[in-house]
């Protein structure tokens, strides 16, 4: 459009709001300003890369039932979003379990390794009439903006399976899994290495919404830790092979009774009730678990810092999970089934089979026992570390009843993906935008490519252009690219304004 020359040298000077430009004279000879308003815009993402971690080990069978009753649910809220802003779906799904450290546990349910942070194609527990994932991948491709000649979203479903079924057969993982959980360093490896079963699935241009499923806090250790021995050394030095261990060298608390610290890790015992200030123990604190500031910083920083997205805002992080308080430790015995812990009197048991020093349930549901957890006190600690409200979601793994969780999950979703909207510029035919494509090199330099205006069919791309968008109420800003997509480490600055 006329006057582009002319922005992107006033947008140079431009902070990202505003431009003083001075034009004409006045009676005195001198220049009359006028400010010119840009809109900062952003743009329209139609891929979302949607992972789920599901807890694998004993207890979560009915929690993992429930999240498959309601995921349909969610696909309904994002297909009805889908009708007029088609998205292209990446959906996979990894389990908790990376063993115990070196150590074969329980006949080989903790080995060393576990799933290894491996995308689920089919669960440990599916049906065996579960078909096969197409193209050689093992997570869901469905593709709404590509569609088949009946009008269908384009996926790689087996035949005669509908994207329920699939991600039931993926969710199915089971129940006997290793039970020392690794919850965030299963994702960060699903996400951060590179493991083949992997390949293809996370993005760069694509949303990435991260869920974790699971009734205990994280317990993500080094793989060489001798945290998980189970030989009469290892329970002289950290007690009975329990998940307590986890806690015991996790969690770090005020002292009892106190609401400052100083914060020291939770007792071998009873913490004589609930301690406040509960925190994830650093191994400088004497902690034995990796440090929560790892997950952290891969989830908010870009990727150019090691983080997992090139926009850190490109990350949602949704958990379900227990509260994170209250936190309080109790001499139990913890066979005596689903519910809150019953105290026994001691002393502790050694082998873990009579009375234990346990982390006591943050909540139970009142309707169905089955449906308990504990303080995802690290676990949350990251999820909480986001730091846009609008890209994270806490909600309880002990309701009986996940609608909330999902329905949140689809709402949090939907929300990051509706962008290119152009506020208060109606007529696209009078809009006039910079975009620059902002690519990161390996070396650490910063290459900027402005993106001219679609004028013609035929023109080269990438290049922009504004039309009408129902969904915007107005005009919407999109950039038609090659296949190929834009090069690898890049972002996008745009900002537009109404023209006369």
């Amino acid at each position: 459009m006329a006057g582009m020359t002319r922005a992107i040298a006033l947008l140079a000077l431009c902070a990202g709001c505003q431009v003083v430009r001075t034009i004409g004279t006045d009676v005195d000879g001198g220049g009359v300003d006028l400010v010119e308003s840009w809109i900062d815009v952003k743009l329209t993402r139609n891929k979302v890369d949607l992972l789920f971690m599901v807890d694998n080990s004993p207890s979560m069978s009915p929690k993992q039932a429930e999240l498959k009753v309601r995921f349909p649910q969610l696909m309904q809220k994002l297909d009805a979003f889908g009708a007029t802003t088609p998205i292209d779906y990446h959906i996979g799904v990894v389990t908790s379990d990376l063993g115990a450290g070196p150590f074969n546990i329980n006949s080989g349910q903790c080995h060393p390794g576990g799933d290894g942070g491996k995308l689920q194609a089919k669960g440990a527990a599916a049906d065996p009439n579960c078909g096969a994932l197409g193209n050689g991948v093992s997570f869901i491709e469905y593709d709404q903006i590509h569609r088949d000649a009946a009008g269908q979203p384009r996926t790689n479903l087996p035949a005669g399976e509908d994207l329920p079924t699939a991600f039931g057969c993926a969710a199915s993982v089971g129940d006997v899994g290793c039970g020392f959980e690794h919850q965030l360093e299963s994702v960060y490896r699903a996400l951060h290495d590179p493991i083949p079963e992997n390949a293809g699935f996370l993005r760069d241009d694509a949303l990435l919404a991260v869920v974790w499923l699971t009734d205990e806090d994280d317990c993500s250790a080094d793989p060489n830790t001798d945290l998980f021995d189970p030989s009469p050394a290892g329970v002289s030095k950290y007690g009975a092979l329990l998940s307590y261990r986890c806690t015991n060298y996790g969690i770090e608390c005020d002292a009892p009774g106190t609401a400052t610290g100083p914060l020291s890790l939770m007792p071998y015992g009873d913490s004589g009730g609930p301690l406040a200030g509960c925190v994830p123990a650093t191994q400088a604190d004497g902690g034995k678990l990796l440090d929560v500031s790892r997950y952290i910083s891969f989830f908010t920083q870009p990727k150019a810092n090691g983080g997992v997205k090139i926009d850190p805002n490109d990350v949602v992080l949704v958990g379900i999970s227990a509260p994170e308080a209250p936190v309080q430790s109790i001499l139990a015995n913890i066979k005596t089934g689903a519910g809150a812990y019953q105290a026994c009197p001691g002393p502790i048991d050694p082998s873990g089979s009579g009375c234990a020093a346990v982390l006591q349930h943050s909540c139970v549901s009142p309707a169905n026992t089955a449906f308990f957890g504990d303080p995802a006190v690290r676990l949350r600690a990251v999820i909480d570390a986001t730091p846009n409200p609008a890209n994270r979601q806490n909600t309880s793994v002990c309701d009986t009843n996940y609608t909330a969780s999902l329905d949140g999950l689809g709402s949090l979703i939907t929300a990051q993906l509706v962008g290119g909207c152009l506020p208060g510029l109606a007529d696209p035919s009078h809009v006039e935008c910079l975009i620059e494509d902002v690519t990161i090199n390996s070396d650490g330099t910063t290459t900027v490519a402005t993106i001219p205006e679609c004028v013609t069919a035929g023109d080269p791309l990438p290049c922009w252009r504004a039309s009408v968008s129902p969904p915007c109420g107005g005009s919407q800003l999109t950039i038609d690219r090659p296949a190929a997509g834009p090069p690898p480490n890049t972002t996008v600055n745009a900002r537009c304004r109404a023209t006369s």
